[in-house]
């Protein structure tokens, strides 16, 4: 992600994604139950749920 939305050709910071999918979350989903449009993947990153 940080390659081809921001264009960073190095990692500056490497938590810049989770800050993103944090405010990301914080906009589009209901804060009293687990996350169900974006998904944490452990080990691997995140995945788009049901829309």
């Amino acid at each position: 992600l940080l390659a081809d939305v921001w264009d960073h050709s190095y990692y500056s910071d490497v938590r810049l994604v989770d800050a993103c999918v944090r405010r990301l979350r914080i906009k589009i989903e209901d804060p009293s139950r687990s996350p169900r449009y974006i998904q944490t993947v452990r080990g691997l990153g995140y995945r788009f749920g049901p829309l």
